[in-house]
């Protein structure tokens, strides 16, 4: 078939993790013929992680939390509309999603439907081969970050003695528990980790999380960048590491697309679907309960615990036994 002049949306405005998942998807269609054209429709934080990219053509931008029939709507739509694209898939098909691609006059749209029996890279590829039945499924994920960032990282970090592992520890007042490990197991892990190699810990987490984390500064020969870099600048220190530690979260994702080995620690979302794709390992909790996939963990329900008893329940020995294998 002749794709020369096909032009293609892709849509998914977040989260970061999922945004990942999807950049299999237009690699894979790029690779039947370089001369197809796919533009992007995300928000304007993931865009840094997507502007470099050399398989895509265009990336626009639109507030997640943008108002049906508002200025910004109305805009985008238009914008859309010239565009003149052939088909689109929406990888994050809201109902305000779908009406802006309808009243874009895009004649082909095809809409992702969410499955939890397999992994979303394998379940963005699917929405794809509704037009393209001989799309072949990517067995790697890969993000391409801007020359500069990856520069100023590797000054940052040229003196530290390796390895260097990341402990992500943000998303404690994330929407969804269960999934980040309490701050005192970091903690044990980190000194255990540090007396087995004698490298550096590069801390990293959100910046609403850093009063819960600074216990984390106990940590031998630690640096801590809970909420001091930019997304970019984080993406590009992580592409610098050995190893990644993390709950299911956007930097586990992009760590396992910047090819650094990962280990992600799963309680109450399931690893079928987002386990670490490829370069690395996935720790499940042996809690009964694992993995319900709540917003809200029950146990939690009434009390001021911060941590789901499901993530409380992995120890840190089989952790470094994973390390031990990836390093």
């Amino acid at each position: 078939m002749d794709y020369k002049n096909l032009k293609i949306l892709i849509v998914r405005l977040g989260a970061i993790g999922d945004v990942v998942h999807t950049t299999a998807l237009y690699r894979a269609i790029k690779k039947l013929d370089s001369n197809i054209q796919i533009h992007y429709l995300t928000s304007e934080l993931i865009k840094p992680l997507l502007q470099k990219d050399c398989d895509l053509d265009k990336v626009i931008t639109i507030n997640p939390k943008f108002k049906l029939f508002s200025p910004e709507f109305k805009e985008i739509s238009t914008i859309l509309k010239k565009e003149n694209y052939d088909v689109v898939f929406n990888l994050q098909p809201s109902f305000k999603i779908k009406l802006l691609l309808f009243l874009s006059k895009i004649k082909k749209r095809f809409s992702y439907k969410k499955s939890f029996k397999i992994h979303a890279v394998t379940n963005f590829w699917q929405t794809g081969l509704k037009y393209f039945p001989q799309l072949q499924q990517e067995k790697d994920l890969k993000i391409i970050l801007p020359e500069e960032y990856i520069n100023k990282a590797q000054e940052r970090l040229k003196n530290l003695p390796r390895p260097l592992i990341v402990i992500n520890a943000g998303g404690i007042l994330s929407k969804r528990q269960g999934r980040t490990y309490p701050v005192d197991k970091w903690v044990e892990l980190g000194n255990k980790i540090q007396e087995k190699y004698n490298g550096t810990i590069i801390l990293n987490g959100a910046k609403e999380d850093k009063e819960l984390l600074s216990p984390l500064d106990k940590i031998k020969n630690s640096i801590n960048y809970i909420g001091e870099l930019e997304l970019i600048e984080s993406c590009a220190v992580i592409s610098q590491c050995d190893l990644m530690i993390s709950g299911d979260s956007g930097p586990l994702h992009i760590a396992s697309a910047l090819n650094v080995k990962s280990i992600g620690l799963y309680g109450s979302m399931p690893e079928k679907r987002t386990g670490v794709y490829c370069n690395g390992k996935n720790i499940v909790s042996n809690k009964q309960c694992v993995a319900c996939n709540k917003r809200k963990c029950r146990y939690l329900k009434g009390t001021k615990k911060l941590y789901a008893p499901c993530m409380e329940e992995i120890p840190t020995d089989k952790i470094m036994e994973c390390i031990s294998d990836l390093i």
